[in-house]
C-alpha cells in the first residue's frame, strides 16, 4: 500500500509540473495537494512495515530462546 501511495504522489507531482508548463497551471495547486497527501499517507505506512519486520524478529528470537529455556529444564 505504502509503495503504491508512492508511486501515486509521483505521479500527481510529475502531473503538476505538465501541467505548469503546457496548461497554464490550471489544476497545478490541486495536483500538488494530492501528491503531498499521498506522500504523507505513504510514510507512515513505511515505518508501519519496518516496525513489524522487527517485532517479527524479536519474536523469532524469544521463540529460539524459549526452545533454548525448555530444553535446560527437561534436562
Amino acid at each position: 500500500m505504502a509503495i503504491f501511495l508512492s508511486v501515486l504522489s509521483v505521479a500527481c507531482f510529475i502531473g503538476s509540473v505538465i501541467s505548469l508548463r503546457n496548461y497554464d497551471g490550471k489544476y497545478f495547486d490541486l495536483l500538488v495537494l494530492s501528491g503531498v497527501i499521498f506522500l504523507s499517507a505513504a510514510i507512515p505506512s513505511f515505518e508501519v512495515d519496518s516496525s513489524l519486520e522487527e517485532l517479527q524478529l524479536v519474536n523469532q528470537h524469544l521463540l529460539k530462546i524459549q526452545a533454548a529455556i525448555e530444553k535446560t529444564q527437561q534436562k
